[in-house]
């Protein structure tokens, strides 16, 4: 089975220590969105900038950053991702939770029959991937 993280469970784990992540490591392969790296270095660009991360804070930060995409498959956000994203989603989400549920969804397409779990914490996100017939880890 496959597990995709998106952002929120990455960044738990990174700026927290929160190891709900190892679980999504106990698949056969893990995946996510060349989104989730952007988004995860841009948090940490703001919480230094605001003063939430000193530079301690920030060398752990990276270096849990690094240890987890070392271990990730990153997909890129193709024309297919992007225009599925585009599309209206069953429940109201954010954009770039839609880039996440598009990466998914995409990938399922390309992949028949192989079964993924998705890891978030936003529970906009899992309520939409219900919606859409993705399974959830439900975190929270």
């Amino acid at each position: 089975m496959v597990a995709y993280l998106d952002s929120s469970v990455v960044l738990r784990h990174i700026l927290n220590g929160d190891m709900a992540i190892s679980a999504a490591f106990g698949h056969d392969s893990v995946i996510s969105s060349e989104l989730l790296e952007i988004e995860c270095r841009r948090v940490l660009h703001r919480c230094r900038l605001q003063g939430e991360l000193d530079d301690g804070g920030l060398y752990t930060a990276i270096t849990r950053l690094e240890a987890v995409l070392a271990g990730i498959t990153l997909f890129v956000i193709d024309d297919e991702v992007k225009k599925l994203a585009m599309e209206p989603f069953p429940m109201a989400i954010k954009t770039l939770d839609a880039l996440h549920l598009a990466t998914v969804l995409v990938w399922k397409r390309r992949n028949p029959g192989e079964p993924l779990v998705l890891y978030s914490t936003d529970a906009a996100m899992n309520r939409t991937a219900y919606a859409l017939g993705v399974s959830s880890a439900l975190l929270a």
